[in-house]
Formats: structure tokens, C-alpha cells, sequence
């Protein structure tokens, strides 16, 4: 698996690729209309943030957003490659760039909550969002600390 940066001309249908197949069932609490909004979200953080990709004999097989103060808005890894460290290798190359690391998450998405945590990650904060539907979702603001941060603090 080799990690790169994300390279918009080259790159984008193939990351949008991954969002249409996996949001939908990380994400199966939410409406079609949020899916719709999330991907033009996730169009505009593709172009405008820092993104990597994790590629295996050329195939992107994940990605993730980050800006310049850690914020991770996306974090997605194609269905097959789910649970053989895509993930994990995502986060720690932007934990070398970055003391720091945030993010939210749906509670609802269990499987991504865990995920987090696993990674070392814990919940700061938590707020909801309500949907075209007017229904409440809880979110979850989790941070991580890179070691070296944790020793000079």
C-alpha cells in the first residue's frame, strides 16, 4: 500500500467513486437528500483541503481530508479493503503532519465511533444535527494527540 497526495485532475472520480459506494451504509441513518449534500461537500474539501490517498498497484482504495489545523472531514476506505489498515495508515500519515487531530462523527455510525477510539482518539465534545427530515442526529467531536505534543505539554 503506498500513501499520496491527492492530485484533483487525476484523482477525483475514483475518490467520488468510493463516497457513492460506502456513504450509503456507513451513513444508512441518513436521507438520500443528505448524501447528495455530503458529496458536494466532500467535492469541495477534495479540492481545497489537504487530501491523501492510499493506493494499491495504482488503485485508490481510500482517502482522507485534513486541514491546516488537523480537522479531518472525511475518512472513507473502499468496501474490500475495510479493516486491513487502510484507515490506520491514512491517520498516521496526517498524525506526522499534524500534533493534533479532530474530527466529528454520527454516533450512528458505530462502526466508525469505534473506529476512532481504537486509533487512540476520545470524544470532546457533542452536538446534533437535524436532517431534511427535521430528525436528530447526535455527533461526536473527537481529538487525538500526537505522542510528541503529549510530552512537551
Amino acid at each position: 500500500m503506498h500513501i499520496r497526495s491527492y492530485n484533483h485532475e487525476i484523482d477525483e472520480a475514483e475518490a467520488l467513486l468510493i463516497f457513492d459506494r460506502i456513504f450509503h451504509i456507513s451513513h444508512s441513518f441518513l436521507e438520500k437528500t443528505e448524501q447528495t449534500e455530503a458529496r458536494q461537500h466532500l467535492e469541495l474539501l477534495l479540492r481545497h483541503s489537504g487530501a491523501l490517498l492510499a493506493e494499491i498497484e495504482g488503485k485508490v482504495i481510500g482517502f482522507i481530508t485534513v486541514d491546516d489545523e488537523g480537522y479531518i472531514a472525511a475518512l472513507y476506505v473502499d468496501g474490500p479493503h475495510a479493516g486491513r489498515g487502510v484507515g490506520s495508515a491514512l491517520l498516521q500519515a496526517v498524525q506526522d503532519r499534524h500534533d493534533r487531530l479532530g474530527l466529528h462523527v454520527f454516533a450512528e455510525n458505530i462502526s466508525a465511533v469505534q473506529f476512532y477510539q481504537a486509533q487512540g482518539f476520545t470524544v470532546v465534545g457533542e452536538d446534533r444535527q437535524i436532517d431534511s427530515l427535521g430528525r436528530r442526529h447526535d455527533r461526536l467531536e473527537m481529538e487525538r494527540h500526537s505522542y510528541q505534543s503529549m510530552i512537551a505539554s
